[in-house]
């Protein structure tokens, strides 16, 4: 199943860079709490404070993997997850 999720991403200027990305959940290996450490001097998107808490999610891609940066606790991730995978294809 496909989960979209909001990543965040230094996007080089005084403004973190804010993207819907969408996931398999097949292809998530774990979700782990993260602190990123920006510059105090970089500006955080709309809607996103100092206090939002981030997950990085690890993909599997073959023989290397993707770590992507998302708003939301892991908790909260993980839910969204197990919810997608759990619902029934009706036919």
């Amino acid at each position: 199943m496909i989960v979209k999720l909001v990543e965040i991403k230094d996007s080089g200027r005084p403004t973190l860079g804010c993207d819907e990305v969408f996931v398999n959940t097949e292809h998530v290996v774990c979700v782990r709490p993260t602190t990123p450490t920006w510059p105090s001097s970089i500006l955080m998107p709309e809607g996103i404070d100092h206090n939002t808490q981030f997950s990085k999610v690890f993909l599997d891609h073959g023989q290397n993997g993707i770590a992507i940066t998302v708003v939301g606790p892991p908790a909260l991730i993980e839910s969204k997850i197990n919810t997608a995978k759990r619902q029934l294809l009706k036919g």
